[in-house]
C-alpha cells in the first residue's frame, strides 16, 4: 500500500497585515482557514487559483503566499 503524500502548509499575508493559515494537498487543491469568522474556510483548485481575479475590498485581493516555518 502507498503511502499518501503529506499536505504542505503555507501562510497568505493578507495586504491589511493579518495572515492566514491555509494547507495545500497533494492533488493540488488548498484549504484556507478564515480565523475570523468559526467554521469558514475557503476552498480552490490551486494557490493560483485562490488568489486568481479577486477583486479590490477582498480579503485575498493581493494577498501573498509564504511557505510555512
Amino acid at each position: 500500500m502507498a503511502v499518501p503524500a503529506p499536505a504542505h502548509p503555507f501562510f497568505l499575508q493578507l495586504t491589511d497585515g493579518r495572515v492566514w493559515g491555509a494547507v495545500e494537498f497533494p492533488g493540488g487543491f488548498v484549504c484556507v482557514y478564515h480565523p475570523d469568522e468559526p467554521n469558514i474556510c475557503t476552498i480552490a483548485t490551486s494557490i493560483d487559483g485562490l488568489l486568481a481575479d479577486t477583486k479590490p475590498g477582498h480579503p485575498l485581493h493581493g494577498a501573498t503566499a509564504e511557505e510555512y516555518g
